[in-house]
Formats: structure tokens, C-alpha cells, sequence
């Protein structure tokens, strides 16, 4: 029967240690020594150490598998280990990151459609620490073979192994302990401690006043660090600790002045579980005069196994083999993990808010969709991205800034927060002025920008209303306003119920006997648009106030007409002349304005043109 070596529960005979051997150093070994009894064990033990190769075997299986075993259940352990993160079993470094929070910015439609929103890239805060291996000890020791044997015949071997390796295990546990608390120093030589002062709770505890303070203080920062802050982890970064994660490394003093009852309270948990959330050690480890706590998570120690092996060698002078235990580590702290120290003779870390007002603004950079940089004008209908920054002294202040642009006469030109630009299509100003201004303290810079591009005149827009004669018919209102337009300018008929346009083009309409075709300046026709003149002069064929059907269009200015629909061609005789040509206006459609046009609003089938309304609008040439 071969027994668990782990956990070591009882005192092994010899005959039990080489039968559990032979059964695990392969059958090569086995047909050499054969499986040990009482009655044969002095033959078996002569038997293997008769031959170098079975000996050395059996020397190393005993220290590599077995020695092991008995050390680590024998020996003093790192009492702290627990905090480790495991074996790092490939490579020599641990690379930490920390990602940082993300600014928010407020949702715009039109921003979303940005290029850049869409596919450009998106920064954020990232901090990252790497941390090496940089404990590589050794531990050597010597197993006498003469000594080994007689502790086989003897059913002495667990003292014998336990005598030549604690001294080993324990000394590499030791120094793994001191080089894990000296971490706590080396930050502190970098005065990245959070302080909180305390009472020394041994030397003026006699009434329980030092350590109710303590305890207030432990109490407080549970509560705190499980929030987002820069101000307790030695990098400055915006994190939050997992209340679960928290341990609190006390001095033996500071643990016997609290009670187990106060200690529970303090990380509120139930008191049979504050062991687990507490460490205590001898103050002298600390390293750090007057501390009598210090509260962190478990994430603080970057300590990971990279290689623990024992190699050997034997010494055929002394008949024993030299053995060397080896321990590499990743030996570090990380400046991410809070840190918060209560300490008797230093005074309270002071929280104080930096003064650092915007000082200066950069440069306005506007771009357009396509990322051209409007330097000096920007376009009636355009939409741009604005950026700006804020600049502060000391660098690294709040730098947040509004945005406002002056001058603008359209209601349609307007500027976001984000920094989107918009200039309305009817903006009648020449230039604007855009102004950021500090959120914090209001300084604020401007920029100017002229104003180019073909400015638009918006038609009034029209509605129904309900039925205020109450006459059963509703009225669609118009504004009564009189739009004058630029020749060669753009104008979209408003979409209404109730309402029809019609559009009288007010230049001088010519007729061409060869080809049969009408002129009309910027006609805006299409085919199947009926059509109308007044005062026809000289052309034979048509008659002035008939409609028509545009036939084909054959220019911006020139098309043909047709008695009916989709009909033939009607044949022109002469030239001629008239006064004007009147189209009905598609509503919704943007129309090019020829010199002096006129748009004319009648009530639609079922509709009336309530009292009062304006049923034209003239576009005039300057």
C-alpha cells in the first residue's frame, strides 16, 4: 500500500518510506531492490546503498519528494504567503494595468454621423507597471550518506530529513516574509503613504481611548476606499477597492488593544471572520517608526514563484551529497492598490484641492466632413467640428469650457458643447465669432471666421389651422410676410395641407419657330409639369391663359410644350414673346429663382384661405 505523502499526519517507518519510493522510481529500479519487510529491511538498505545509481536514487527521492514533505509540514512558513499570486511559469515579468475612466460627452445626432466619431480613435486614461523578477537566492545544506543509512535502519529518517532541510526551508520562507513586509518600506521611502494620525495605542491606551480611535480611523477608510479616488494608491489613479480584498497589517501591540468584537465592527463583517481581513506582525518588521497599522488590499503585493527546485551534487570525499534550494520571485508592490497608514508619529495627510484656473486656450481648429480646415471662412449650410482645450497652471486643473457663437443672425446657425458648428443656410451676417469660455473661472478667447457660400431666403412656413369661422372647412394660415429674393438664389416651397403653390416666373418668355422651343430663364420644369402664359406676342398656335404640358426639357432655360400629357409637340409659328410663365410648385422642391419670380398660395379642394393671409410671395431682383 503506497500512502498520501500529504499532509504528513504520522511517523512513517523505514519499510513504509522505501516501499512508497519504489513505487514511484519506475521499473528499472524495481527489478533492482526488491519491495522491503521487517524481516528484510537491514538486506534491502545494504542493497542500495552497495551501488552508486540506486543509492543517488534513493538520496534524491528522499530530499526532492519526500524531504519536501517533511519540511513543509515541520518547518516556519511565510505567514503571509497567502498574499502571493501564484507561479509564474512562463516568462520573468508581470506587466500590471490600469485602465483609467472615460470623459463623457453629450449625445448630438449630428455628431454621431461624424467620421472621426465613427471610426476615429478613442483615448483613454491607461497606466501600466511592470515588475520583474528580482529575488534569485539559493540555499545549500549537505545530507551525510552515512547518516542517511543509519536513519533508515533506525525508522529515524522524518527527524533526520527534518534536521538537514528545515533549515533551508525555513530560512527561504524567513526571507520571503522580510523581503514581502519590506515593500511597506521602500514605498514608504517614496512618501506615497495615505497618513492618518493615531494615538501610539501602547503607550497611552490605559483607558481604550487610543484604540476606540484606532478603530474610528480603520472604521472610516472601509467605508472610503471601496469609492473611486486618486488620493489614497501611490500612482494618483481613479480606482476603487473591492471592500472584500481589504486587509488591514497590524503591529502585535495595535491587536491586543483591539478586541476581535471591535475589529468585526470595523470591516462589518461577523467578528468568526475578521482572521481573515487581519494580519499581525511584530512591529520591528514594519521597518517604519511609530506605524501601528497599515490598511491595503491583497492586490498591493506583485509577489509570484518563478522557479523552486533543489539540484544536488554528490562529494565522494565526504560520502554526502551538497544540496541547493532554489527560490526566483517577482518581488514587488503595486502603485495601484490603496495604502493607508495609521501612524503615531506622523501627522494626517491633508487633502487639498489644487488651484489650477485655465491660464489659456489653443488654438481653434474648425473642420468641415471631410476634414478640411476652414482657416479663415466658413459656408452658409456647413456642418464643422470645433476643437478647443483649455489650458491650466498649475497643468492638470478641471479645463471644461462652454462654447457660444456671437453675431449670427439665423436661428438655424448654432454650436453644440461638443464643439459642433452649424451655419444656417439663411444666415444674413457676414462673419460670427465663436467664444470658449472657462467653465471654472471664465476666461475666455474668441476666434472670427467670415462667412461665404450662396445664402438661402427660407419660404415662410405654413399650417392648418382649425376651423376659426367655424364654417366646417378648414383654413390653411399663411404668414403674411413678403419674401424678396436675389435672382439666381434657391427657395423650397413649404409642405402644407390645404395649400397650393403656383409659380409665376415674371422674365421675359421667348418663342423659337425652329425647334419649336421655349425659353423660360431657370424654368426649374421637369416632364409633365403643366404650364401657362400671359400676354403672348407675335407666336401663332398657342393661346395665352391655356395650360400646357412641358414636353421635353432640353436646358435649365429651354423646353417644349404639349397639348396633353406625355403628347406631341406643339408646333411654334414665328417668334415670339410673353409676359410670363406660371408653373404649379411642387411642394417640398427647391427652386433656383429666376429675376423676379413670384410664388402664389390658393386653398386647396376643401380648404379656405383664412381671412386676411397673404396668398403671394414676390422674389424681386436687387
Amino acid at each position: 500500500m503506497v500512502k498520501n505523502l500529504r499532509p504528513l499526519t504520522d511517523k512513517w517507518s523505514s519499510v513504509e518510506w522505501l516501499n512508497a519510493l519504489r513505487n514511484t522510481l519506475g521499473p528499472e529500479y524495481q527489478s533492482t531492490i526488491p519491495e522491503a519487510t521487517q524481516a528484510n529491511i537491514a538486506e534491502t538498505i545494504e542493497q542500495i546503498f552497495s551501488y552508486q545509481a540506486t543509492r543517488n536514487q534513493v538520496a534524491d527521492a528522499l530530499v526532492n519528494r519526500i524531504g519536501l514533505v517533511i519540511f513543509k509540514n515541520t518547518s516556519w512558513t511565510n505567514p503571509i504567503a497567502v498574499l502571493k499570486r501564484g507561479m509564474l511559469s512562463q516568462g520573468e515579468t508581470i506587466e500590471e494595468v490600469m485602465v483609467g475612466l472615460i470623459k463623457a460627452v453629450d449625445y448630438d445626432f449630428d455628431r454621431d454621423e461624424l467620421e472621426k466619431e465613427i471610426f476615429g480613435f478613442k483615448p483613454h486614461e491607461i497606466h501600466s507597471r511592470f515588475h520583474k523578477v528580482n529575488r534569485k537566492d539559493r540555499y545549500g545544506f549537505t545530507v551525510n550518506m552515512p547518516g542517511l543509512r543509519f536513519a533508515l535502519l533506525n525508522n529515524e529518517l522524518d527527524s533526520f530529513l527534518g534536521r538537514q532541510m528545515a533549515s533551508a526551508q525555513t530560512s527561504d520562507q524567513r526571507d520571503e516574509f522580510l523581503l514581502m513586509m519590506n515593500l511597506f518600506r521602500e514605498v514608504d521611502k517614496q512618501e506615497a503613504f495615505f497618513n492618518r494620525n493615531v494615538p501610539d495605542v501602547g503607550d497611552t491606551n490605559s483607558d481604550g481611548a487610543a484604540s476606540r480611535r484606532l478603530l474610528r480611523g480603520i472604521r472610516e477608510f472601509n467605508n472610503v476606499l471601496p469609492f473611486i479616488s486618486r488620493q489614497y494608491n501611490p500612482a494618483g489613479v481613479e480606482v476603487a477597492a473591492d471592500p472584500d480584498d481589504l486587509i488591514l497589517f497590524q503591529t502585535a501591540t495595535a491587536a491586543a488593544a483591539m478586541d476581535v468584537e471591535a475589529l468585526a465592527a470595523a470591516f462589518q463583517i461577523d467578528k468568526a471572520e475578521v482572521g481573515n481581513r487581519t494580519i499581525t506582525v511584530p512591529q520591528q518588521y514594519f521597518g517604519i517608526p511609530g506605524v501601528q497599522a497599515i490598511l491595503t488590499s491583497k492586490d498591493f503585493f506583485v509577489v509570484a514563484d518563478n522557479l523552486i527546485e533543489t539540484t544536488s551534487m554528490f562529494n565522494p570525499a565526504k560520502l554526502s551529497t551538497n544540496y541547493w534550494l532554489h527560490h526566483w520571485q517577482v518581488m514587488s508592490a503595486s502603485p495601484f492598490a490603496p495604502l493607508v497608514m495609521f501612524n503615531s508619529d506622523r501627522p494626517s495627510t491633508v487633502i487639498t484641492e489644487t488651484i489650477a484656473p485655465v491660464t489659456d486656450i489653443t488654438a481653434f481648429t474648425i473642420k468641415d466632413k471631410t476634414g478640411a480646415t476652414a482657416a479663415t471662412n466658413v459656408t452658409r449650410g456647413v456642418l464643422y467640428d470645433v476643437v478647443v482645450e483649455g489650458v491650466t497652471t498649475p497643468t492638470g486643473g478641471p479645463a471644461a469650457l462652454d462654447l457660444d457663437v456671437e453675431g449670427a443672425t439665423s436661428q438655424f446657425t448654432y454650436i453644440t458643447s461638443n464643439g459642433d458648428l452649424y451655419i444656417g443656410p439663411d444666415e444674413d451676417a457676414n462673419s460670427i465669432t465663436i467664444r470658449a469660455t472657462s467653465v471654472d473661472n471664465n476666461y475666455n478667447e474668441t476666434t472670427t471666421r467670415g462667412i461665404v457660400g450662396t445664402r438661402v431666403n427660407l419660404a415662410f412656413n405654413p399650417s392648418v389651422s382649425t376651423d376659426v369661422d367655424s364654417d366646417t372647412i378648414e383654413e390653411p394660415v399663411l404668414d403674411a410676410n413678403t419674401v424678396r429674393m436675389t435672382s439666381g438664389l434657391k427657395v423650397k416651397t413649404p409642405t402644407v395641407k390645404g395649400v397650393n403653390f403656383t409659380r409665376i416666373i415674371k422674365e421675359a418668355v421667348t418663342f423659337t419657330d425652329t425647334g419649336d422651343i421655349v425659353t423660360v430663364p431657370k424654368h426649374g420644369a421637369i416632364a409633365g409639369d403643366t404650364v401657362k402664359f400671359t400676354t403672348i406676342t407675335g407666336t401663332t398656335g398657342i393661346t395665352a391663359g391655356t395650360t400646357y404640358y412641358v414636353k421635353d426639357v432640353l436646358s435649365a432655360d429651354t423646353f417644349t410644350i404639349a397639348a396633353t400629357a406625355g403628347g406631341a409637340v406643339i408646333a411654334l409659328t414665328t417668334n415670339g414673346t410673353a409676359a410670363t410663365a406660371e408653373f404649379v410648385a411642387k411642394q417640398g422642391t427647391t427652386y433656383i429663382i429666376a429675376g423676379n419670380t413670384e410664388f402664389v398660395a390658393a386653398a386647396a379642394a376643401g380648404y379656405e384661405i383664412a381671412a386676411g393671409s397673404t396668398t403671394s410671395w414676390s422674389f424681386d431682383t436687387p
